[in-house]
């Protein structure tokens, strides 16, 4: 019987030590695989596709990889980014006299991470407002994947009004209030100031042991991890049910959402306050998303993800009346192009027909709209000299 267990004892040592070198063997071969990807989850609200775009936030939970070139990117516009993050080209500091500078803030819809540079709303923007004043015109892009007002607020009261923009635009995504929920759980307070600190750049402490840690930065960990990501997600980039609550508060949800979305307004709000402060001028602006705009038979891929109880388009605007009534409080100009895209004659390309994203033409009309709001807004009308009296900006509808 003895023999019997020291046998069976060998043959578990065996067995042990054999899966141990093919693990060390694994692990060493993905690390020496040049297509390897050791990519981190840095924002999950950020589709997949664009995670590798993005960089922890001690003090904005994540931000683009800054000072990037084009041939280093990795995202699907191969664009290049400033020392502040930004897409495009370094600005000016301080800026020079005579320079009408806007500032975009907001999510992909901003950023245009699948549009070449001047497809993207802040290029749009420019082209639309250059000629219709005096100074030069600059539009700044701001934009990030997965952001919402909260890490705008903080994006632009660390650093970004170090620009000195006469003009701050903030869109405002039918996302962001989920993404709000997300990231007010990383919100903390850091010498009287607000700061939302990603995950990944806390300290966990004695929270896990030292072969866990080990484990997790392992390539066998993120080859794993990977797969399950692929099995669990869509084309897009994204699951079904991440889509779905993303999008909750456009759809007829029978979820109580109303303290969710003074949360993510509450930002708004403190902006203005810091806009003021700045002698800036604040206009907020946002867009729709295709059920709201065209029928389900456009989008048979996305409306089979999102399964909504309703048919499209509907004609619930309750995002947009939120807003409305929010900038009426501030005694802010808003762009609400909604009216805008259900008026276009082509509305069904006003989107990407697997995500519910702008495309090139309904970037181009958004920006359009966003161009005609400021035109008519007497705040900036009082800046840009001869915008009084500049026509509405027109988009190439073939």
């Amino acid at each position: 019987m003895f023999r019997a267990v020291a046998r069976n004892l060998r043959h578990l040592f065996t067995a042990t030590a054999l899966l141990a070198l093919l693990l060390v063997a694994a692990e060493i071969w993905l690390q020496t695989r040049a297509d390897v990807t050791m990519a981190r989850t840095v924002c999950p609200q950020a589709s997949v596709e664009w995670q590798s775009l993005l960089v922890p936030s001690s003090t904005a939970h994540h931000e683009l990889l800054r000072l990037q070139g084009p041939t280093e990117s990795s995202g699907p516009a191969n664009f290049s980014t400033n020392s502040l993050g930004l897409r495009g080209e370094e600005p000016a500091m301080p800026k020079p006299v005579g320079l009408y500078r806007v500032l975009i803030l907001g999510d992909e819809t901003v950023l245009g991470p699948d549009l070449p540079e001047k497809h993207t709303l802040a290029a749009r923007l420019q082209e639309f407002l250059t000629g219709t004043t005096a100074k030069k015109v600059e539009v700044l892009n701001a934009g990030v994947p997965g952001y919402s007002p909260l890490l705008s607020l903080l994006q632009y009261g660390n650093e970004l009004f170090k620009l000195q923009p006469d003009l701050i635009v903030l869109h405002f995504d039918m996302t962001d209030v989920a993404d709000d929920i997300v990231h007010r759980r990383c919100l903390k307070e850091s010498d009287g100031r607000q700061i939302c600190i990603n995950p990944l750049l806390s300290n966990p402490g004695n929270s896990q042991s030292n072969a866990l840690s080990l484990l997790k930065k392992s390539a066998i960990w993120h080859s794993v991890a990977a797969q399950i990501s692929n099995v669990s997600q869509s084309g897009n980039g994204r699951s079904s049910s991440t889509i779905c609550r993303q999008y909750e508060w456009t759809t007829d949800s029978a979820l109580d959402l109303r303290l969710q979305v003074r949360h993510a307004v509450d930002p708004v709000i403190r902006l203005a306050e810091l806009a003021k402060q700045h002698h800036t001028q604040l206009v907020m602006s946002t867009s729709p998303v295709p059920w709201q705009v065209v029928s389900s038979d456009d989008f048979p891929v996305l409306s089979q993800q999102l399964r909504l109880n309703e048919h499209w388009p509907t004609s619930k605007d309750v995002p947009q009346q939120v807003l409305s009534a929010l900038c009426s409080n501030l005694s802010i100009s808003f762009c609400n192009a909604t009216t805008a895209f259900r008026s276009a004659r082509t509305s069904s390309k006003l989107f990407r027909t697997d995500a519910p994203h702008l495309s090139e033409f309904g970037t181009a009309l958004y920006a359009r709209e966003i161009a005609a709001t400021l035109l008519k807004s007497p705040d900036v009308v009082q800046i840009m000299s001869r915008a009084t009296t500049a026509s509405a900006p027109t988009v190439n509808r073939q």
